[in-house]
This record gives structure tokens, C-alpha cells and sequence, in this order.
């Protein structure tokens, strides 16, 4: 081993323990993340039900899992999320050591420091999912700097399983290399054509799977994304060897527009890339042998800013979350099963923590919203602006709710008009259960999740299934979500308006609906048919 080889070793192996206790104490020590709820939740399901590819219990349905992160709560219900959130954040502080000393030398040393400690942050937003991308990523960078080309390409491959999102700040990172400079021809190609059919493969996975809604992103956001951006080919500009930093600046600011022009699911998650701008300006730096110091100075003062802001964020709402306790939500989850009936579900006020997405559901109460803010649009919009008594009313009767759970625990930005509507006495619902923690109220005149030309009502609600109970022939309105997995035996399924199920059926009875994937259906939805389906 060369002397160099020894100092890389020992660097990584440096920031790879650094980052580990970090981690550690803040995953044992510290409050849970912003995310964890979600993963919480999912891990449970996981462990219930397998690899489900659908849940009832939250929005309204949506698809679980498939269009989100295939490998993470796999691996979750396995090692467990907090050992889980250690290796990877471990992981990642290793490989970005090793990548970055390859590629730039002894000038990268506080680079992969500063990223070991502040990498260890992301626990206190929970974003572990993305976490485990990052740091497969990372060691695809490695092997490819390797010139291990079908090590890249599987590592690669599990980048998109565990986290879509990671496998796209991949691929621009991998753009801004090509642009910046001139790379083995045949590395390059391979790599290329590798990234592009796994990248395929996933444009396949959402077409198959589309979950529809979109992730806002604040005009703010966009200008602190462009603000790094430009502040980043300022200081790389002349210096030589960042020629390749400035071309992954250019190609992750025009990713950026495009996030923000274009609504989609992926929104201001494009600006992940800030839990690495201290590092990244760390590194600028360096290669400029620190100067000028003044500009210097401001530079990773802004860098630091924007990379530590939503975690401190976090912190200060997690670590007085009373509500992230089981107890907390035991008077709920016991007056709730007692008098919530299979044909109707729960409103819960989002809590700045989201547990109501953890502790009714896994109770077997299904809610209205859950933990994935892009499902709420165009479902559940009308709760981000002005929420009047009329539109809230109309809101949950259209979802089938027949309870609200408030408590006193801090709102999620996206309830506050919703809390204030209860709190206020202005929302026509009336208590029925009042506790030091929380209130329950009844929805006045609630409209079942089956409606119809006769009375019906749902018999029984699982994970990936419903029956219900018609009493005469017709046309019924289901507030599930439609999806082209959807059958059930002699009756047609096709998405009304609304995007929620139409039944017509010519006969009376129960009815069996199931969430069943086969060819046929997979081809259907590939080609973006959601039409009228009946079976006999």
C-alpha cells in the first residue's frame, strides 16, 4: 500500500467513524426526525403485510412502497431503522472521502470532515430513505472511478431501488462530469448507456405505478438553489481543477428550473443536494487555498446557513413532540374503535410530527391524509389556503370521514387553517370526546365511502382490499382511490371525476374488491388506459 492509499484509507476510515457516532447519538439520543413517522408506519406494514403494493389506511389509498422506495423498508424491517440510518449515514461519509481524495488529493481533507458531521444531520429530518441513496451513489461514484463498470451499473441499480430521487442527483452529477471534462470514451459510454436503461427502467416503474400528485416548491427555495449554485461557479471559476464542480453547478441549477416549472411529485426534493453545500463549499475553498478569505468567509456562511436551516428546524419541533408517544393518541385509537364503523374513515389534524399517520393506522383506523405530502395534491389541497365551514364540510364528507381528530400538539404548516376552524367553534362539527390531549368531533350528516342509488355500506376494509355490501343493482361512487389493479368479479370498475372508484354492478350482494397486478393490468396502466374494467 502506498503512502497515498494510506492516507485515503485513513481519512475515510476517519470520516466514516466520525459520522457513525454522530448518528448514533443523535438516532438513540436526540428527537425523532420530521420523517420518521412515515418510515415508522411503513415498516410496520412491512412487517404485517410483506411487500403490499398498496395501503388503504392512508389518502384515500395509495400505491406503497413501489413508488417510493423498494429497497429501504425491506432493509428496515431487517436492521431496524435507527441501526439502518447508522450504516448509511456511515456508509456515505466513507465513500465520499474516498471519492473526493481520488479525485482531488490532500485539498479534500475538511471536505470529507465537514461532510462527515454535518452528513450525520439528515437523521434529525429523517429523509433516511434518501440517506441510503446518497450513500449507494456515493460507492457508485467509487467503483466508477474504479473503472468497475458492472460494480457501477448494480450499484447504481440499487440507488433508484432505495431512493429515486438519489439515483437523479446521480445522474446529474454524472452530466456535470461529462461536461466538464473529457473522461475515458469508453467509461463514459458504458456508464452512460447504464444510467439511462436503469433510468428507463424507472420512468417504466412510474408509469406503472403513478402516484398523480405533485410536491410544492416555494419560489424561495428555487432562489437559495440558484444562489448556491451561482456563489459555487464564482468560486470555482479559474481554478482549474474545479472545472468539473462547475459544470455539476450548471447542470444541478438547470434541474432545478426545470423542478420548478414543471409540477411534479419531485418539487423542492430536487434541493436535497443542500445537506452537502458546507462540504461542497469546503472543497471550493480548498482548491483556492482559502482565498480571498473575506468572500471565503460569507460564502460558508451561507453555505452553512442553507444546509443546516431545516435541520435546526426540525430539532426545535421534534424535541418537545409529546404526541410522537403511543399514550398520546390511546383515548383516540379506544373511542375510535368503538364507534367507527368499516364505512367510514378519520380526518386526524396533521401534527408538525405526523404520528396520527402512525398510531391510527396501525390501530386499523384508516385516515384521510397520511405522511406523503405529495399525495395531498389534488386530493386534499383546499386545506393550504383560506378553509371556510362550507369547503371543510364538503371536504370530508366527499372522503367518507366521519370523525376529526384534534389535538393540542403543534400543527403541521399545511393544518393551521384547519386547527384554527375547530379551535374556532366555526366549523359546524360538534365534540364528542374532549381529553387534556386531544378532541374528537363528529362530522355532521356523513357521507359513507359507498354511495349510491340505494343504501350500502362496507363490510370490511383491509390493506389492499374492500367488501361491500349493495342492496340493489346501479352505479356507486367508492372514495377510494382508483388504480388499474382494481377487480372484483362481475362487476365494472372505472375512475370517476374525482379520481376515486365507480362501481356498476348489475346485480345486488357483497362485493369483493382486490388490488390484483397481472399482465393484462400492468400493460393497461404502461399505456396510460384507465377505462371502464368488467369482469364477470
Amino acid at each position: 500500500m502506498t503512502v497515498s492509499s494510506r492516507w485515503l484509507a485513513r481519512e475515510a476510515v476517519l470520516a466514516a467513524a466520525a459520522a457513525a457516532t454522530l448518528a448514533t447519538l443523535l438516532v438513540w439520543l436526540g428527537p425523532p426526525g420530521t420523517d420518521f413517522a412515515a418510515h415508522a408506519y411503513q415498516r410496520t406494514v412491512f412487517l404485517e403485510h410483506g411487500f403490499t403494493l398498496w395501503n388503504n389506511f392512508w389518502y384515500a389509498g395509495r400505491y406503497s412502497f413501489i413508488s417510493y422506495s423498494v429497497l429501504y423498508y425491506p432493509l428496515a424491517a431487517l436492521l431496524g431503522i435507527r441501526l439502518l440510518a447508522v450504516a448509511t449515514i456511515a456508509a456515505a461519509a466513507l465513500a465520499f472521502a474516498v471519492v473526493l481524495g481520488r479525485e482531488f488529493g490532500p485539498a479534500a481533507r475538511w471536505s470529507s470532515r465537514t461532510f462527515a458531521v454535518v452528513w450525520a444531520g439528515i437523521v434529525l429530518s429523517a429523509a433516511f430513505p434518501f440517506a441510503l441513496g446518497a450513500a449507494l451513489a456515493l460507492l457508485a461514484l467509487w467503483a466508477l472511478q474504479a473503472g468497475r463498470l458492472w460494480r457501477f451499473a448494480l450499484v447504481a441499480a440499487l440507488t433508484l431501488a432505495a431512493s429515486p430521487l438519489a439515483f437523479l442527483l446521480l445522474a446529474l452529477v454524472l452530466g456535470g462530469i461529462a461536461l466538464g471534462r473529457r473522461p475515458n470514451r469508453r467509461v463514459l459510454t458504458r456508464a452512460g448507456l447504464a444510467v439511462a436503461a436503469i433510468g428507463t427502467a424507472g420512468v417504466f416503474l412510474q408509469r406503472a405505478f403513478p402516484g398523480g400528485g405533485r410536491y410544492p416548491f416555494p419560489s424561495l427555495e428555487l432562489v437559495a438553489a440558484l444562489a448556491f449554485c451561482g456563489i459555487g461557479l464564482a468560486l470555482a471559476w479559474g481554478v482549474e481543477r474545479a472545472r468539473v464542480l462547475r459544470s455539476i453547478f450548471v447542470v444541478y441549477a438547470a434541474a432545478c428550473i426545470a423542478s420548478f416549472a414543471v409540477p411534479s411529485d419531485l418539487g423542492e426534493n430536487i434541493a436535497r443536494l443542500r445537506f452537502a453545500a458546507l462540504p461542497i463549499g469546503v472543497l471550493l475553498l480548498a482548491l483556492r487555498q482559502w482565498r480571498p478569505r473575506i468572500v471565503g468567509v460569507i460564502a460558508l456562511g451561507l453555505a452553512l446557513s442553507w444546509n443546516l436551516s431545516p435541520l435546526v428546524a426540525n430539532y426545535a419541533s421534534a424535541r418537545s413532540d409529546a404526541a410522537a408517544e403511543a399514550p398520546y393518541w390511546a383515548p383516540a385509537v379506544s373511542y375510535l374503535k368503538q364507534h367507527l364503523t368499516a364505512s367510514y374513515r378519520v380526518e386526524a389534524v396533521a401534527t408538525a410530527g405526523h404520528w396520527e399517520a402512525v398510531y391510527l393506522p396501525r390501530a386499523g383506523i384508516p385516515i384521510a391524509r397520511g405522511w406523503f405530502r405529495q399525495d395531498d395534491f389534488p386530493q386534499n389541497r383546499v386545506l393550504y389556503g383560506h378553509l371556510g365551514p362550507h369547503t371543510y364540510v364538503r371536504w370530508l364528507r366527499r372522503l367518507g370521514a366521519r370523525y376529526v381528530v384534534l389535538t393540542n400538539a403543534t400543527p403541521d404548516y399545511s393544518a393551521r387553517a384547519e386547527a384554527a376552524l375547530l379551535r374556532g367553534g366555526r366549523s359546524g362539527l360538534h365534540a364528542v370526546l374532549r381529553t387534556a390531549q386531544l378532541t374528537i368531533y363528529a362530522v355532521p350528516s356523513p357521507r359513507s365511502l359507498v354511495t349510491g342509488p340505494a343504501p350500502a355500506r362496507v363490510l370490511s376494509l383491509s390493506q389492499n382490499g374492500v367488501r361491500l355490501a349493495l342492496q340493489r343493482p346501479g352505479s356507486y361512487r367508492l372514495a377510494i382511490r382508483y388504480s388499474a389493479y382494481w377487480q372484483a368479479n362481475g362487476v365494472c370498475i372505472a375512475p370517476g371525476k374525482d379520481g376515486m372508484i365507480n362501481i356498476t354492478t348489475g346485480r345486488a350482494g357483497v362485493v369483493d374488491l382486490d388490488f390484483d397486478v397481472d399482465a393484462g393490468r400492468l400493460i393497461a396502466s404502461l399505456e396510460g388506459r384507465q377505462h371502464r374494467r368488467c369482469s364477470r
